[in-house]
């Protein structure tokens, strides 16, 4: 790993670079570097800055800034083919004109942080819903196995259960490699990277060699970005297509992922009642499920044997996370023995089917992240698979400049699987709050009955006073966040906090009448 105090050669970073993207270039560069950015501000004495020309600014107006901070190299991306290989210098330091940058960081920066090639385990987990319940449980399981393990994803990067939050499922390529390098530095074993279309469209993950990649299913996200649903799913399949996997493990029961496993007859299949033609493979196929008011039971076969696991999750979908974490399990060696006796007793993945009962008023909400319809749906249809009686109240928004053809489609799900429904604000970005509401109760087929409540937690508060007994509330969409946004300001929000001020108010209240 480079750092401040072993920096590394160019012979490890621009002279690799000069001998295979300019192969004609004098390699004469003597620069000692010691470490890597993209931001200008974040520039320290012996850094490599790597000027992008990005969507929202060209890092190239920065180089001279960087430089005056210390900067020793600097890449600079051109989008001139002729371009290409051109060098000069700027104070003494050569700036690298490089045709498709992009494309080339990932190389680079694991070129830099790894130059002996000597990166732990990392699993890649992407598809549209299940990737931070899924890393967070598999990451959880290596700690409880004897494994060091660190996650990276929506709810943060860093050593398990020492999560530090992100901007980004995927961080930038220069991110990803430092951070893999901090963990392996304090001696992690594994690392489970939740993998968005994102960050495998603009190559942020390009050169990390996952041992692993788990499939969870595709839905209809991103559409905003992507264009088209064969777009998005194209962009998925390119974990599958493009790195050196050992392992690849596909949910069978996900449209897309059984077209996957027809072109992957050495990849595992997983799932709930799967076809029949799926187990003449490696698999693990769920066959009966027990909704229990604590969690679930459930019976499975697979090529590794068969068995009972009991877990504190709820609903089908958790289900097939957990199957799908037990594929990554005993594909790394693990035994079925070792694995079910994890299995209960992880820990609850923050935001995710996460629950707060309060005694005084028998009433459960339920946090979670659900934010497309098949989301939300599955949400709502696992908690009437475990209600043992009252309402199912689903609360949710949905968010501005992004992706209005769910609008209608949330609200229908939400109509067609509880009992009542509350909308409210998501984050409305630049978009009037009020019009995005008017968008989604165009797909209710009985919007009077629909409550609207913009502020979540008055709404929360209005649930907690008129919500009957025994009913269970979703509150969808925000999960883990503690924010939301409104025009161009962030201002701290958080279900699961108001849920817990609330909780503790009461337990005091309670103590205080004692």
């Amino acid at each position: 790993m480079a750092s401040d105090t072993q920096p590394i050669h160019p012979s490890c970073v621009l002279s690799w670079l000069l001998a295979t993207s300019l192969p004609n270039q004098e390699q004469s560069l003597s620069t000692l570097i010691s470490g890597m950015t993209l931001d200008s501000r974040m520039v320290k004495q012996g850094d490599l800055f790597v000027a992008l020309q990005g969507a929202i600014s060209d890092g190239r107006q920065f180089i001279t800034n960087a430089i005056q901070s210390g900067a020793v190299a600097v890449l600079s991306e051109t989008l001139a083919e002729n371009e290409h290989g051109y060098l000069n210098y700027q104070n003494d330091v050569p700036i690298i004109h490089i045709f498709q940058l992009q494309q080339k960081i990932s190389a680079i920066a694991m070129r830099f942080y790894f130059p002996q090639a000597n990166l732990h385990k990392v699993t890649a987990v992407t598809g549209t819903n299940g990737k931070t319940t899924i890393a967070s449980l598999l990451a959880n399981s290596y700690m409880l196995l004897g494994q060091q393990s660190a996650q990276m994803g929506t709810i943060g990067n860093g050593l398990y259960n020492q999560l530090k939050a992100s901007l980004n499922t995927t961080l930038d390529a220069i991110s990803v490699c430092r951070e893999l390098a901090s963990y392996q530095e304090q001696g992690a074993m594994q690392t489970i990277m939740e993998v968005s279309s994102h960050g495998l469209v603009q190559g942020r993950i390009a050169a990390v060699p996952f041992n692993t990649a788990i499939f969870t299913n595709l839905t209809r996200d991103h559409l905003d970005y992507h264009g088209t649903m064969q777009a998005y799913a194209d962009a998925k399949q390119t974990l599958f297509e493009k790195f050196p996997l050992q392992h690849r493990i596909i949910n069978a029961n996900d449209q897309v992922g059984r077209s996957w496993l027809m072109s992957y007859p050495e990849a595992i299949a997983y799932g709930l009642n799967i076809d029949f033609s799926f187990t003449e493979r490696q698999h693990f196929n769920v066959t009966k499920v027990d909704y229990l008011a604590q969690g679930l039971a459930f019976e499975f076969v697979s090529s590794w044997g068969s068995g009972i696991i009991n877990t504190p999750f709820y609903g089908d979908f958790n289900v097939l996370n957990i199957a799908a974490v037990s594929c990554a399990l005993l594909a790394d060696g693990f035994s079925l023995a070792s694995i079910q006796e994890v299995m209960k007793q992880p820990t609850v993945v923050p935001g995710r089917m996460e629950q707060y009962f309060f005694p005084e008023q028998q009433l459960t909400f339920v946090v979670d992240y659900a934010h497309t319809p098949d989301a939300l749906d599955n949400a709502l249809q696992a908690l009437q698979h475990h209600k043992q009686q009252g309402r199912i109240i689903a609360v949710f928004g949905c968010g501005g400049d992004r992706d209005k053809g769910k609008r209608p489609q949330m609200a229908h799900v939400a109509e067609q699987a509880a009992d009542l429904v509350v909308i409210v604000d998501d984050n409305p970005r630049s978009e009037d709050a009020q019009l995005i509401v008017e968008d989604i109760k165009v797909g209710l087929t009985k919007p009077e009955k629909a409550l609207v409540i913009h502020d979540r937690q008055q709404a929360i508060q209005y649930l907690l006073a008129n919500a009957n007994q025994n009913d269970i509330v979703l509150l969808a969409g925000k999960g883990h966040e503690d924010y939301q946004i409104f025009g161009d300001k962030k201002v701290h929000y958080s279900d699961r906090e108001c849920l817990q001020a609330l909780l503790n108010e009461q337990v005091i209240q309670d103590n205080t009448h004692d």
